[in-house]
């Protein structure tokens, strides 16, 4: 009898703890619950602050972007991809947590967009430097070709002076035709870069001068020939009676309109002392 009292008291024992074991279980249950809730949005949080690192770090290189010179630009580029890689390898290990969440995917959307409009800024401003650098290169050349201009017009003279350096004249207009391509091809890459950035105007003004009277120079270059003494008297003759005639032409056409001018200031002269007689007459 005291056996089974003792097995009773014990049976009893065990079912009250399993009861009270399993009135625990909704309060254990929504503990970890909690636990585990908290514990992802730590992660999250975690994750958040590792993206929006790399976001910072891409959105420092674009302030900074307006003070990098056609030197370092380069570095930029190289910065900026560094970056990324580093970006994409984050967002790859946090691909399911990324996906999940809303606030991380805009993240990625922001990320993207600062990371295009940097790369464009980079490419603008690295084509704006070699636009410049080409720019000024075309400046230079065309700028220092006067004095040889000047010195293959007087040998082009020389040339022409003598029947036996005909063949030395023509090859020389032919290596001034050569060199005017040169000049012509640089000239057109200063127009399109001055009409794309509108700040190089006033430096084309002055190189399209230049090429004007290189091209001026050109001309008369190519239109040397050789002549007999005789045929270049007779030029040189006919060139002052065209000027002359010029001068002539200009002397007649302003002796007319002075002529015109006196005409009518003594008609008007006139009137005044006609209207001036009318009225000196007596009234009664």
């Amino acid at each position: 009898m005291d056996k089974r009292k003792g097995i009773n008291r014990n049976k009893w024992s065990l079912i009250a703890l399993l009861l009270w074991t399993l009135s625990l279980c909704p309060c254990l249950h929504a503990q970890n619950n909690e636990q585990e809730q908290f514990i992802e949005e730590t992660q999250l949080l975690e994750i958040e602050g590792r993206m929006l690192f790399f976001y910072d770090q891409l959105q420092e290189i674009a302030n900074k972007l307006p003070l990098y010179t056609a030197d370092n630009l380069p570095k930029a580029s190289q910065q900026v991809s560094a970056i990324d890689s580093k970006w994409a390898i984050y967002c790859q290990t946090r691909q399911a947590e990324i996906a999940n969440d809303d606030s991380l995917l805009q993240i990625v959307a922001n990320y993207q967009l600062v990371k295009q409009g940097l790369l464009d800024s980079i490419a603008y401003k690295k084509h704006y430097f070699e636009a410049v650098a080409d720019f000024g290169e075309a400046e230079i050349f065309i700028a220092s070709q006067d004095s040889v201009y000047e010195r293959l017009y007087e040998t082009a003279i020389e040339y022409s002076l003598l029947k036996q350096l005909a063949a030395q004249l023509e090859t020389l207009k032919g290596k001034e035709q050569l060199l005017l391509a040169d000049i012509q091809a640089k000239y057109e890459v200063a127009k399109n870069i001055a009409q794309e950035f509108g700040e190089l105007q006033p430096r084309f003004q002055i190189i399209e001068e230049n090429f004007i009277n290189l091209k001026n120079s050109s001309e008369k270059i190519q239109a040397q020939e050789y002549k007999p003494l005789f045929q270049r008297i007779k030029d040189y003759l006919y060139g002052l009676a065209a000027v002359a005639m010029i001068l002539m032409f200009i002397n007649m056409a302003q002796a007319k309109i002075k002529m015109i001018k006196q005409a009518r200031e003594n008609a008007k002269k006139l009137s005044q002392m006609m209207n001036k007689d009318e009225n000196d007459y007596p009234t009664i």
